[in-house]
């Protein structure tokens, strides 16, 4: 069985995965200018190497409760463009074989709006897999492709 990695970070007490091939950088959190009349979601930009780089707070994006500061954005390359992941701590990589990873199941389903590849098994811990190209919501994929 193929085994794949992934980068793993941390909302709070939950750990999410992203495929190592999507993840184009880990940063310490930046400093971020704030844009009017952008979605909640995009937390603003910042300049990376001559680029500027959409940052989405994962909190938001998951609908999870703020918890104060994030420590890390996750650059993450998707088929819409770049965007920073606004993640709480990056934990390391991991290796995945197919088979430790249920894909999507009805329970995902009825809210879908195609971040979520998945749920990945790591010995007796779970891990949310996601699909990058889900990440920006529909509101903001147009500014990604623009920004590209």
């Amino acid at each position: 069985m193929a085994e794949s990695k992934y980068v793993v970070f941390r909302l709070g007490d939950e750990r999410y995965a992203m495929p190592i091939e999507s993840v184009e950088r880990i940063l310490p959190r930046q400093e971020v200018t704030r844009l009017p009349k952008t979605p909640k979601v995009m937390l603003g930009v910042f300049e990376m190497r001559g680029s500027t780089i959409p940052v989405i707070d994962a909190r938001l994006r998951f609908e999870l409760p703020q918890q104060g500061d994030s420590q890390n954005f996750v650059v993450v390359l998707t088929q819409d463009g770049r965007c920073a992941l606004s993640v709480d701590r990056v934990e390391g990589i991991v290796s995945l074989s197919e088979d430790a990873i249920e894909e999507k199941s009805a329970i995902l389903d009825s809210k879908d709006d195609g971040f979520i590849r998945g749920i990945g098994k790591t010995g007796d811990q779970l891990l949310v897999v996601l699909e990058p190209d889900g990440l920006a919501p529909k509101s903001m994929k147009n500014r990604l492709a623009a920004a590209a």
